[in-house]
């Protein structure tokens, strides 16, 4: 099977940049496949990253390779920086803040797959207690000049291809024993009302909440009935298709990441709803 490597960024399709990567990652390697997971994350927004992440690379063979580029410390270096006092830490005109703590570049080695991207977050779903991470610093695997803007190409990039074309994930640095870790908006249970929130829109205008089937299962029998509210608007009980709404109703479903979502039958929640990311959704079992 030929190698597989995928791209998640917020880098959009307007400019070159994903297609100066595919060129990067295709003259290391020229019989990788790679897949387009999307370039659609909002800039610089890594929690969605890593939800869309999470939701999408179980479905990829053993030895995918992904590349995951949500980046808002690019330019820095690959090393985290240690806080100096107040008398070491005075800044030079033109120079950087000195108390900074710069971000890694980092491949997490998971039971079955690689992930490659930047040590603040992002690769949060991945990090399980079987999984191990390495900083990038082996300049073999860099490209030969490293811009200060644009490591999706010079480091991330000719990594993942090497890894995939078989080079251990240890080749390329040392250890990390204590990777940067996201923390996700939890659900909370107050009394019989589980609160919780979007936490993504896709383009549908459809709201992915962050509360998931198995939360719900474990707080409703078969006998309760279901009220859930956003902002002024109640639906009343899930369902199981969009079909079973009539169009332009609001409605609610689990989705394909066993998470609770609201929609609008033909028609968009997030714009009917005026609906954004970290907005309140509650769910009332009577």
């Amino acid at each position: 099977m030929r190698p597989v490597i995928t791209l998640t960024t917020d880098f959009g399709l307007h400019d070159s940049y994903v297609g100066i990567m595919k060129g990067v990652l295709l003259n290391i390697l020229p019989d990788a496949q790679i897949v387009d997971i999307t370039h659609n994350i909002e800039p610089q927004n890594i929690t969605q990253a890593a939800l869309i992440l999470n939701a999408a690379y179980p479905w990829f063979p053993r030895k995918t390779v992904h590349v995951v580029i949500v980046d808002p410390g690019v330019g820095g270096s690959f090393t985290t920086q240690k806080k100096r006092n107040n008398r070491a830490s005075t800044k030079k005109i033109g120079g950087p803040e000195p108390s900074l703590v710069m971000r890694r570049a980092v491949v997490v080695q998971s039971k079955f797959q690689t992930f490659v991207g930047p040590d603040n977050g992002v690769l949060t779903p991945i990090l399980h207690p079987d999984s191990r991470t390495y900083e990038i610093t082996n300049k073999k695997y860099f490209l030969n000049n490293i811009s200060n803007t644009f490591h999706g190409r010079d480091v991330f990039a000719p990594c993942a291809a090497w890894l995939a074309s078989g080079v251990h994930p240890s080749k390329v640095g040392p250890r990390v024993l204590k990777p940067i870790r996201q923390d996700f908006p939890q659900p909370q249970l107050k009394g019989t009302t589980l609160h919780g929130e979007i936490i993504h829109i896709d383009q549908f205008g459809n709201l992915t909440t962050n509360i998931s089937e198995e939360l719900i299962h474990e707080h409703i029998t078969s006998s309760d009935t279901i009220e859930i509210r956003i902002g002024k608007h109640r639906i009343d009980g899930l369902v199981t298709g969009y079909y079973q709404m009539k169009p332009d109703r609001l409605g609610a479903i689990i989705n394909s990441w066993n998470h609770l979502e609201i929609f609008y039958r033909e028609d968009n929640a997030q714009k009917e709803l005026k609906a954004k990311t970290g907005q309140s959704v509650t769910l009332r079992v009577h």
